[in-house]
């Protein structure tokens, strides 16, 4: 296949104009993210149709016309498994590819499984085998071998054509109204970041801790996070997230007891006093201002069962759709509507399970099953 390198801004300027004839565009990116807080991007990959591009991103300087061509409202921008790259074009460019289409939710609503692979859709569908062997290269080093470069390439050439199949076959089975449903969701949530405020939150087996560790563990999350994007680097490499929560948990004093509560030499050298000020400043917080004690899910009374009588439904329902049942509910999507029923959780909006095209399947079989768990 032929494709050019796109190196300079008039290169990408001219690029994005000739794209912006087509009805829909295929998009990718070869990123690193090994240490880093967010990822770096290395390649963007771009398909019209006609014109194959691969945008080499190290020195161009003015993405303006990138960006009008992704944000495009006429133009429809293709991925596949794409919530990775979303993350990436919001953090490069602050914006994200609308409208956009995820092959592999196409797939799994004409019944593929849910994480199907683009080398295995290619081999079905289009018949041609895909070397993958590139898949873990270096995108950042300089010069991109040949092979790199045709790796990247096959993955946007390709999907164009597969992008075509499975419309047609999603449509012809009645969902793709629900699949751009799906695709808009998927951006959705890419677009929520996290609040400092909230972190502690991610952070597993808060159940175990009281008000005051809670309160700890609040600040100290928000500070490791705000240090992450800061420096930009993974928040594990900032304070390891279960070094964190023993901190929470015993409040130490002095660096010996940090030290004796497993945290690193380095943790120790680089945050050790900040941590120990920040465990005296939650002891003074009263406990009234304190988070609340957190329930576990899973130790609700009926969780097991409801649990199971939702996930029968659902594999009911999935069968009925002949659609994969991993796109219909997933353990969060299940979890998240449990802990809304008894107040465990509180969101802005109803829970995913409740909304869109999942919410006419199931509002009313899944309202019936919670009827018989009060909340």
């Amino acid at each position: 296949m032929n494709y050019q390198l796109i190196t300079t801004d008039a290169q990408l300027q001219q690029v994005c104009e000739r794209a912006k004839k087509y009805s829909k565009v295929a998009l990718d990116t070869e990123f690193v993210r090994t240490r880093t807080y967010y990822p770096q991007l290395g390649l963007i990959q771009l398909y019209d149709g006609e014109q194959l591009s691969l945008i080499d991103p190290l020195n161009i300087t003015n993405w303006q016309p990138f960006r009008e061509l992704i944000t495009h409202p006429q133009i429809l921008k293709l991925l596949h498994a794409g919530s990775e790259d979303l993350e990436v074009f919001l953090n490069a460019f602050q914006c994200l590819p609308e409208p956009m289409i995820d092959t592999q939710v196409l797939a799994a609503f004409i019944g593929r499984p849910l994480s199907c692979g683009f080398a295995a859709l290619v081999a079905e569908y289009i018949h041609v085998e895909l070397d993958k062997s590139e898949s873990r290269t270096d995108w950042l080093a300089r010069p991109l071998s040949e092979k790199q470069c045709e790796y990247a390439a096959a993955d946007v050439y390709y999907l164009l054509p597969l992008a075509d199949i499975l419309m047609t076959a999603t449509a012809q089975a009645g969902y793709m109204e629900a699949a751009t449903g799906e695709c808009q969701l998927i951006s959705r949530r890419r677009k929520e970041i996290l609040e400092p405020e909230s972190a502690y939150k991610q952070i597993g087996n808060l159940c175990q801790l009281r008000p005051q560790q809670l309160a700890c563990l609040k600040k100290l999350a928000a500070w490791r996070l705000n240090q992450a994007r800061e420096r930009d680097l993974a928040v594990n490499f900032v304070i390891r997230e279960e070094n964190l929560w023993q901190v929470a948990r015993y409040m130490p004093t002095s660096l010996a007891e940090l030290d004796a509560l497993g945290l690193s030499g380095q943790e120790i050298r680089c945050h050790g006093r900040r941590l120990l000020a920040m465990v005296a400043e939650s002891g003074n917080i009263p406990e009234s201002e304190c988070p609340p004690p957190v329930t576990n899910l899973i130790d609700q009374p009926g969780y097991r069962k409801a649990f199971k009588d939702i996930k029968a439904l659902i594999h009911q329902v999935s069968e009925q759709h002949r659609f994969n049942s991993e796109l219909l509910a997933s353990r969060r999507q299940i979890n998240q509507l449990l802990s809304v029923h008894w107040k465990l959780k509180q969101l802005n909006g109803k829970p995913e399970l409740l909304s869109g095209w999942r919410g006419e399947l199931l509002a009313e079989p899944v309202a019936e099953i919670l009827s018989n768990y009060p909340d």
